[in-house]
């Protein structure tokens, strides 16, 4: 029973947190974003470390919640390692990032900073002493068979989107690896044969008139430009043809998925590219 009422918590404060998250980031990007791990109005992040939060400050009988400086130094350090250790897990798992304070002074990794783990800090008081109070009381006044109801259910939606998130990230990893392999594939051929066929005998003439110095100075200027304007033009071509061949359904999750910060940066530049495409299509 008491398993089901924290589980519940959990659930309430990880959508408390995604409407905050989603509110604060459509105003700032003027347009709708659903943030967060998953599909579903839920950010878990949130949800764990308000229940640990009430869990510390307000239900155990140690009085540790009539100090503010305690709830602020608590929930500082307690977001410090909730954030590491979830951005950290995620990364290894998706090869992925929902975050990145790497803009912000005083960051470790990108994955936390101070600036935010202080605000964590502030947040933390104004959970435990305005949000959690009147959360517990509208619990209390639900039948305990009800609360064992509402959790099974919510556990069964939660799991499924656990599942369909997993398995939409994972595929879409490896596709846009396969397709930035392919890109790579295809430059090497095509520098090659363009090597072959057009730089070699224009520097040819440049070395016998300036000599071999300023000749290999050209060919290199002319080499990166050319290449930039070929990776360019086929990785617009490779994700135009996925989006062309994509279903509805994957081009909504991958409108979902591609807000995160992907390690590898010609990866998620094929995934920017990828969203400004969608939002072009979408808009004509």
């Amino acid at each position: 029973m008491i398993l089901c009422r924290y589980f519940v918590y959990f659930i309430i404060y990880s959508f408390l947190g995604w409407i905050y998250e989603t509110c604060y980031c459509t105003i700032h990007e003027k347009a709708w974003e659903n943030r967060g791990f998953l599909y579903g109005p839920c950010i878990p992040l949130y949800g764990v470390g308000a229940t640990l939060a009430q869990i510390l400050f307000v239900d155990l009988p140690f009085g540790w919640g009539d100090s503010y400086l305690t709830i602020f130094l608590g929930c500082s350090i307690g977001s410090f390692f909730l954030e590491y250790g979830t951005s950290y897990a995620l990364e290894k798992k998706f090869h992925a990032r929902w975050w990145d304070y790497s803009d912000f002074p005083l960051n470790i990794n990108g994955r936390v900073c101070l600036v935010f783990t202080v605000c964590f800090g502030f947040a933390g008081i104004i959970v435990t002493q305005i949000i959690v109070p009147p959360v517990i009381e509208g619990i209390s006044y639900i039948p305990g068979v009800l609360i064992e109801l509402f959790a099974l259910i919510f556990m069964f939606l939660l799991g499924m989107d656990i599942a369909l998130t997993v398995s939409a990230l994972t595929s879409f990893a490896k596709e846009f690896e396969r397709i930035n392999d392919q890109i790579n594939k295809q430059m090497a051929e095509r520098v090659e044969i363009w090597q072959a066929n057009r730089v070699d005998a224009k520097v040819a003439r440049i070395e016998r008139v300036n000599g071999r110095k300023e000749a290999a100075f050209v060919k290199k200027e002319l080499t990166a430009e050319k290449i930039s304007e070929m990776k360019e033009q086929l990785s617009t071509e490779a994700v135009k043809q996925w989006i062309l061949n994509a279903t509805e359904t994957q081009r909504g999750q991958f409108r979902h998925i591609a807000k995160f910060t992907h390690p590898v940066a010609s990866t998620k530049a094929l995934l920017d590219k990828g969203s400004s495409i969608l939002r072009k299509k979408h808009k004509d």
